[in-house]
């Protein structure tokens, strides 16, 4: 697995002058021995300004779209349905256009995928690959985007693979050492992806599944938790509070995350309505559907609905009476990181 480091920024002078910036503050810091203050916040490229729509979710489903055996979509089929997803979120008729919405010429694009559930419930390479396409649509050079992740097992289980994506695509895994100086949130302190870090703007692909700690984990989990040094942190009660309801909005509210985010595409081609978030067949179905928002609190509202309307299907119930309720969503809400209150959800539904 490729590192993503100093001898790939200085590949090109568009991402050499500003991914670095971070790198060589840390480094800087270091040798004078006495650590100051990091801005981990990302610069957006002058006179930029992503487009975004709070409450707003938008849901494509096409049956049909999986391949035989029913563990991986159909490349034409997931290229589609993320493209219609993107027009129908910003209204775009083209899908260069749609793209421009959210990323820049100039732009650092990082992909988060998600590959802990392993091969069969990871974030499928047709919805990757179709994201990497609509972001060098959009002007982006292929050299300045990289898929991101947390182990290299991970990004294994998504079968992304650099010789089938446009030359000059790279892979980053941080594998819990390619970090951060350590930063504080409210919750505890933690170091960020250095990866994350050298990307200007960040695309989530997160997955919809059952989660046995915090009830749920999509678009903010996938990001919270797969891109810091201690997930593990993050999921303990302290001091006699339910800490899981704060803790994954506190990391994602950070600038390093915050700042970045420009999209999520939510691949729903199966969803783990139980005993997630590692793979559980006796619990994964097909569903068919790839999701797209810029609000990470709707998406992941619309994702928990989901679940819970797997489990009732399936006589199970629902992750509030089982005691799991995702109740971070509402305080991601209240700090102001989207919308979880149900009522205040667009949610567009799309079949093709």
């Amino acid at each position: 697995m490729e590192s993503f480091d100093r001898r790939d920024f200085l590949a090109g002078a568009a991402v050499g002058a500003g991914a670095l910036a971070f790198a060589s503050e840390a480094e800087a810091q270091s040798a004078r021995g006495a650590p100051a203050p990091v801005n981990f916040a990302a610069t957006r490229p002058a006179g930029f300004t992503p487009w975004t729509q709070n409450g707003k979710v938008v849901r494509v489903t096409k049956p049909g779209s999986m391949r035989a055996g029913n563990l991986f979509p159909k490349v034409e089929d997931a290229a589609a349905m993320v493209e219609r997803a993107v027009k129908e979120l910003t209204g775009e008729s083209t899908l260069a256009g749609a793209w421009r919405k959210f990323v820049h010429p100039s732009d650092v694009v990082g992909i988060k995928v998600n590959g802990l559930g392993l091969r069969n419930m990871a974030s499928n390479k047709e919805v990757v690959y179709a994201i990497v396409n609509g972001v060098i649509a959009a002007g982006v050079p292929a050299a300045n985007v990289v898929v991101l992740e947390q182990w290299s097992g991970f990004l294994n289980a998504t079968r992304v693979s650099r010789s089938e994506m446009p030359q000059g695509v790279r892979t980053h895994v941080h594998a819990g050492t390619d970090l951060s100086p350590e930063t504080r949130v409210p919750s505890g302190r933690t170091r960020y992806s250095r990866g994350l870090l050298g990307c200007t703007a960040i695309i989530g692909v997160p997955l919809v599944k059952d989660h046995s700690l915090s009830g749920f984990t999509g678009a903010m989990k996938n990001l919270t938790h797969g891109l810091v040094k201690n997930p593990e942190d993050f999921h303990r009660n302290r001091d006699g509070l339910n800490s899981r309801n704060r803790n994954i909005p506190d990391l994602y509210a950070h600038d390093a995350i915050k700042s970045r985010v420009r999209l999520h595409i939510m691949d729903a081609f199966k969803v783990l309505y139980d005993r997630g978030p590692q793979d559980n067949p006796a619990a994964r179905v097909v569903y068919e559907t790839v999701m797209a928002s810029t609000d990470p609190v709707a998406i992941d509202a619309i994702g928990t609905e989901i679940v819970d309307e797997q489990r009732t299907s399936h006589g199970m119930r629902t992750l509030e009476r089982s005691g799991r309720a995702v109740r971070y969503l509402a305080h991601a809400e209240q700090m102001g990181l989207g919308i979880a209150e149900r009522s205040r959800i667009n949610l567009v539904n799309v079949r093709m």
